[in-house]
């Protein structure tokens, strides 16, 4: 007998081998057990990461939201519905007409190929966000299409060059500034197409110079750089506290830019009592919330690299003049706002973030040993407390030469009367 047929209400539907009969114990602490259905994709580990929301554990903080919201345009279908953003579709259609017209491809054959792998393009995103196109492969068709070519002629504006002879772009009429917003939402983890949408676009006709422009924009704004502390926090991440910018300068140590952009390339050398710290510069900006977003989904296996550099600037930055003095070294570039506004960002984000406990695990301790040293660190803060500025340090050297040259001048003066 099921569970429904005893009981006067149900659950949910329940198999055989799922129930426990109660004639074969009559214990009365038996309970009947309900085995939830499990999907054996869970444990695939050959499954791909999908295009999906922020986690929660980011999302939740109010004042992190507008990190990851499109500021002019949606991409895919995750925002498509959002009033906000209706205006904007207007734009895209401009953006793919121009596309259509320099790609030298029919629309329709465009269209039906997308519409053609519209199943495959389909498990690129949480199953749950799709349920409303579930029977209607050609409005999210269309979407793909339309945000695909949207995308391929913005990034293509942006490289084509002074040797185009195609000047219809100058048509479009978009501001820069517009243009500008455009290239940060695309980096969004919540505005996100399936690259294969792209190549299907660039496969045929004069598709090669649309994709070369998007490889370009990739690697410039992944590679290249552009131009109080929460209690909250695990016990272990406050082991391997070394000091803000501030101390660490009095320590002897100052802050250098790596001529790499590799975020594990962080080194600390030591000449005497001096210290440089070399950390490889990032722009900080609304996408590198969201590619901290992008690490910390569960389908996502990586090693934290983007968290773990975060926290270990966090450790750096307590407020505004730490912000100021890792600018002037060309370590970080500001493209949120003021220097307080980073500083606020630094020190709150990082609630909730679990880095890799070993990967700047050796430099920390190197910092820590440096500004242990007793006869170091008075050295340092001697130098720092007495030649901080640069003119102190030559007055100090003029007045040194000042002292020896009238001890000469003595000594010469008393031998002469010899």
């Amino acid at each position: 007998m099921s569970s429904t047929e005893e009981g006067g209400g149900t659950v949910g539907a329940v198999s055989t081998d799922q129930t426990i009969n109660k004639d074969r114990n009559n214990n009365p602490r038996e309970t009947i057990i309900q085995i939830p259905a499990f999907d054996s994709d869970l444990l695939d580990p050959k499954a791909k990461p999908l295009i999906q929301r922020v986690p929660s554990t980011l999302f939740r903080h109010e004042e992190f939201r507008k990190y990851f919201k499109p500021k002019v345009i949606s991409i895919g279908p995750l925002h498509h519905d959002d009033s906000t953003f209706r205006e904007s579709e207007e734009l895209k259609l401009k953006l793919a007409a121009h596309f259509i017209k320099k790609i030298g491809v029919d629309k329709y054959t465009l269209y039906n190929n997308m519409k053609a792998e519209m199943d495959d393009l389909k498990k690129c995103y949480d199953p749950k966000e799709l349920e409303k196109y579930s029977n209607d492969n050609k409005k999210l068709a269309r979407m793909f299409f339309v945000d695909g070519c949207a995308i391929l002629q913005a990034v293509y504006m942006r490289y084509r060059g002074n040797d185009d002879d195609d000047d219809d772009d100058g048509k479009l009429f978009i501001k820069n500034d517009m243009l500008t917003f455009v290239y940060s939402d695309l980096f969004l983890l919540e505005n996100q197409l399936p690259f294969r949408v792209l190549e299907l676009l660039t496969s045929s006709g004069d598709g090669k110079k649309f994709m070369k422009a998007i490889q370009r924009f990739i690697d410039d704004t992944l590679i290249n750089p552009g131009e109080d502390r929460n209690e909250a926090r695990p016990k272990y991440y406050h082991s391997h506290t070394i000091g803000n910018v501030k101390e660490l300068k009095k320590a002897g140590i100052w802050l250098k830019a790596s001529e790499t952009s590799c975020l594990t390339d962080i080194s600390f050398n030591r000449i005497f009592f001096f210290g440089k710290l070399y950390l490889p510069p990032i722009t900080v900006d609304d996408s590198t919330m969201n590619l901290i977003a992008c690490e910390m989904c569960l389908d996502f296996d990586n090693d934290f690299t983007v968290t773990s550099y975060m926290c270990f600037l966090d450790l750096l930055i307590d407020e505004a003049e730490d912000v100021k003095e890792m600018r002037d070294a060309g370590v970080l570039y500001n493209r949120l706002g003021s220097e307080e506004e980073v500083a606020k960002l630094f020190n709150k984000m990082n609630t909730d973030l679990v880095p890799s406990p070993m990967i700047y695990s050796g430099v920390k301790q190197k910092i820590r040993n440096h500004c242990k040293n007793m006869w170091i660190n008075h050295a340092a803060q001697w130098y720092h407390t007495y030649f901080r500025i640069p003119w102190s340090f030559w007055a100090f050297l003029a007045a040194i030469a000042q002292l020896l040259f009238s001890a000469l001048q003595t000594y010469y003066t008393m031998h002469q009367r010899k």
